[in-house]
């Protein structure tokens, strides 16, 4: 039986999203811290994890990524430089680390990723980053959103890398789908009715923007 099991950060750390199915897939891996990673043994040995999926190049999202050795990295193509420089839209200075990242996969609009039971759609968002990516799980009606939008109407910011105009497009976009469930980058999963939640986000950004 497919299961997702959230782990939910009480700091500036990003969400960190554990999904085992066939394939055992980690959705950001956060700072890399060992909260994190000791959360994630409880259900499976780091080394059987078989992907790692960047929502976006930032390092809060993505400097636990090394920890998983033995998994294959996806990552929008439009945030790949950002990776592989380890610049991560200056990010890597917020939190003093210097160094470069791999991928094993680029993402696009459109692709599809079978874990097994579970398929999540690929929805290129830009605007906080320009290769922000959502995972939308259709049959659930859960979204990971990444840092696009987050639980209350608040929405990821567009200084490090990002673009406030497609920030805006990318809302409206989400603001329109189906959405039941959001797994957001930061802060609370919203469980029931999520659609209000980001069509709240789209509502505050269009009238400021």
């Amino acid at each position: 039986m497919a299961e997702i099991i959230p782990i939910i950060s009480k700091s500036y750390d990003s969400n960190v999203y554990l999904i085992l199915d066939e394939k055992r897939v980690i959705i950001d891996t956060g700072l890399g811290s060992t909260a994190m990673l000791k959360e994630v043994e409880k259900h499976i040995a780091i080394e059987e994890i078989d992907y790692v999926i960047n929502t976006h190049a930032h390092a809060d999202h993505v400097l636990g990524n090394p920890a998983f050795k033995g998994a294959d990295v996806l990552i929008h193509e439009k945030d790949a430089q950002a990776l592989v420089e380890g610049s991560l839209y200056s990010t890597s200075r917020m939190f003093n680390i210097s160094g470069k990242f791999k991928y094993n996969k680029l993402l696009k609009e459109g692709d599809k990723i079978s874990l097994g039971k579970i398929e999540l759609n690929v929805l290129h968002t830009p605007g906080h980053t320009p290769g922000s990516i959502c995972l939308y799980h259709k049959d659930m009606k859960a979204i990971f959103s990444g840092d696009l939008v987050f639980a209350g109407g608040s929405f990821g910011r567009v200084d490090f890398g990002g673009n406030s105009e497609e920030l805006k497009a990318s809302l409206k976009r989400v603001s329109e789908m189906d959405i039941d469930i959001l797994y957001a980058g930061h802060d609370r999963i919203v469980e029931k009715n999520a659609g209000r939640d980001i069509k709240q986000a789209y509502e505050i950004v269009e009238e400021f923007i």
